[in-house]
């Protein structure tokens, strides 16, 4: 089940007694569990009724399950990484055989940080029961809809379009985007509504939005504010190989653009063909506008030849984003 199946589960009571949470979407993953928790656990009675283990025996951890709860309906019990999920080695085969008797008056959780090994004889058995919950990243509409209620909860209002922007300037992981809302409704105390240029100002941007950044200081032939970005990027320890991937990227991206334009495309086509926050759309057509077809798949191939290069061990790291955005430079220079 997803995240909207699990909450749909707890408010209808229909849980089963054996969970997994997995994923790469650890805040959401945090949300639930505390959802969990303020659902079963009575106020007042959560640390007589909750146990947390950290690859317990099986005898521990039947004892923990099968105790009664104190002044509840229901225990929980939390198992956080186990060895048998996240590593090398496999579950007793006698705690595979108890999951099915797990009593109702528990719910055993078995809490995993990103993905676990889903071949794993105990992953298979949760599966079985229909307790795995995948928490994967928010996409699209899913997403900006997160955003929106996220300012709503910090009693702000922000249309469609600003939430897009906060999330192409910050990413889409929901940790990073809730510290950014609360930022951003801590400084805008004398109004209600989140505008465009406050996230310009106040955001945090993530390495794809400076890439995207200094991509439009390359097409307007910025070369200073180019490598400030580059240089800021690096210094907060962002890798030159993710930054040559995400240049790789995006001119790949105008590519596309060129390539539709060329074969005539209409403006509606191209920008639901781009699979881009329709806020960016024009933003990628105005930066593929600034090339010719020519100067477009030479700036790929610079790219690629140089990410090749470096994962195939014919070139350092060290200077290598640089030398990439002063090529990128002088091609818009020379043409």
């Amino acid at each position: 089940m997803d995240r909207k199946d699990f909450i749909r589960a707890l408010s209808q009571h229909s849980l089963p007694q054996v969970l997994l949470f997995e994923g790469e979407e650890e805040h959401l993953k945090q949300e639930a569990l505390s959802e969990l928790r303020h659902a079963v656990l009575p106020e007042g009675m959560e640390t007589l009724n909750e146990t947390i283990l950290e690859d317990p025996s099986l005898d521990q951890l039947i004892a923990d399950v099968e105790t009664q709860p104190f002044m509840a309906d229901k225990r929980l019990v939390i198992i956080r990484d186990l060895p048998a999920l996240m590593g090398r080695s496999e579950a007793d085969e006698r705690l595979i055989a108890y999951l099915p008797s797990v009593p109702e008056s528990c719910i055993l959780l078995f809490y995993c940080t990103g993905k676990p090994d889903g071949r794993k004889k105990l992953y298979n058995a949760v599966k079985k029961l229909s307790g795995i919950v995948t928490f994967a990243p928010l996409r699209g509409a899913e997403l900006t809809r997160f955003v929106v209620n996220a300012f709503q909860e910090a009693g702000k209002e922000c249309d469609d379009r600003v939430a897009e922007y906060l999330i192409f300037t910050v990413g889409s992981d929901a940790g990073l985007l809730r510290n950014e809302i609360q930022k951003l409704a801590s400084c805008t105390l004398d109004r209600s509504r989140i505008l465009a240029e406050d996230v310009t100002a106040l955001a945090t941007p993530s390495t794809e939005c400076t890439v995207f950044q200094m991509i439009d200081a390359v097409v307007s032939g910025q070369r200073n504010r180019a490598f400030t970005l580059l240089r800021n990027q690096l210094l907060t320890g962002t890798d030159r190989m993710a930054i040559l991937s995400m240049l790789l990227r995006q001119y790949r991206l105008l590519q596309h653009i060129k390539i539709m334009q060329y074969e005539k495309k209409s403006g509606d086509y191209i920008r639901s063909a781009l699979g881009v926050p329709s806020f960016a759309v024009d933003q990628y057509i105005r930066q593929a506008s600034g090339y010719t077809g020519s100067q477009v798949k030479k700036a790929v191939r610079i790219c690629f030849d140089t990410e090749y290069a470096l994962k195939s061990g014919r070139l350092s790291q060290d200077g290598s984003a640089e030398t990439v955005v002063l090529k990128l430079l002088n091609l818009r220079e020379k043409e």
